[in-house]
């Protein structure tokens, strides 16, 4: 007996064993659920190449084109990645809204004898959720903010306070980006801000929500990222643990954790030409110098002293939240990065 797709919309109430996009890989670049596999069953070009019939041409000629491309790219997708699954495999199939192209892929699918599900409404659906969850999410969330000037190994004590039990938010892992005009992470491309939001979504459903997250303090924009706006206006309203570091401290790590810009000078310049309305020509031809000799400990203090610091202590997030601990670094070595991550967590 032939088995038929079913068409779902609470999928997440299922567990699927395999999620397939079958948009094309531009669609599916720029967002996609969180752990989907692309099997597009029309590329960008032949996409391009089927609309373009359908507006020149003929309706009726476009579909027998289409349908000719897709079958065999269904055709070759099961012989690549699906050839070894049980009949008891079964796989959520989802396209743009819900359209022919999942249709299609899910017929033929159900047609072999796997369970096959297709998301109604597709990934206008799922996107739709995502949108919904922060609006509903955001307000409730129990943040605590990690706070301290540029160098105070912010992101290091976040990924000790996972490592000791806390629940954390790392939104510059997920931007790929450290947040600053130097943040720019060698060989990694930030996400759209759809896919960000999408693997944002992804980690706080991991979460228990009604436990406190720990959340590096940021500003609204990660490199070309923006926080969700809920998210960030309960950012800003958060307590925070303030983490207090010297300035040769926070120099001395800062040229250890950007040891790649050392090696590759040509990185630093962004920062010095983003900063030419706002700073010296002289500071900035004294950074230029310093570059050139290579002297990376007298710069980044510079850096710190003429524009980091000054710029920390004019932020809100920053400055106007509650204090609920204040945190001296005697340094900000590995062991003493560790004891201060078990005492942010310590009731």
């Amino acid at each position: 007996m032939v088995k038929t797709y079913k068409s779902i919309k609470n999928w997440e109430r299922k567990n699927f064993d395999t999620i397939i996009d079958v948009r094309s890989p531009s669609e599916f670049a720029n967002d996609h659920i969180i752990g989907a596999i692309n099997c597009p069953v029309l590329s960008d070009q032949e996409r391009d190449q089927v609309g373009t019939i359908y507006k020149k041409e003929s309706t009726f000629k476009a579909k027998i084109i289409g349908s000719s491309i897709t079958a065999r790219n269904i055709a070759d997708h099961i012989e690549k990645n699906f050839l070894e699954q049980k009949g008891s495999w079964q796989p959520l199939i989802y396209c743009w809204r819900g359209g022919q192209r999942s249709k299609a892929f899910s017929i033929i699918l159900s047609e072999v004898g796997w369970r096959t599900y297709q998301l109604n409404g597709g990934y206008k659906e799922y996107r739709n959720n995502v949108i919904n969850f922060f609006e509903k999410v955001g307000p409730k969330l129990k943040i605590i903010l990690i706070s301290g000037k540029t160098g105070s190994a912010k992101t290091k004590i976040l990924h000790n306070i996972n490592k000791f039990g806390g629940q954390i938010l790392d939104l510059e892992g997920i931007a790929n980006h450290k947040g600053s005009l130097l943040g720019k992470m060698p060989g990694l491309e930030q996400p759209s801000q759809k896919l960000f939001e999408s693997k944002l979504y992804y980690k706080l459903k991991q979460l228990n929500l009604k436990k406190s997250i720990y959340v590096e303090a940021e500003s609204s924009k990660i490199g070309n990222i923006h926080i969700p706006k809920s998210v960030w206006a309960k950012m800003i309203i958060s307590p925070r643990v303030e983490i207090k570091a010297d300035i040769k401290l926070r120099a001395k790590f800062l040229v250890q954790d950007y040891d790649y810009m050392c090696k590759n000078p040509d990185l630093i310049y962004p920062l010095l030409n983003g900063l030419k309305k706002r700073l010296s020509k002289n500071l900035i031809d004294s950074w230029k110098d310093l570059i050139l000799k290579k002297k990376w400990k007298e710069l980044t203090e510079s850096f710190l002293e003429n524009h980091y610091d000054p710029s920390y202590s004019s932020n809100t997030i920053k400055n106007d939240r509650k204090i609920i601990k204040l945190i001296n670094a005697k340094s900000l070595n590995h062991s003493e990065i560790s004891r201060i991550a078990k005492k942010i967590i310590k009731n």
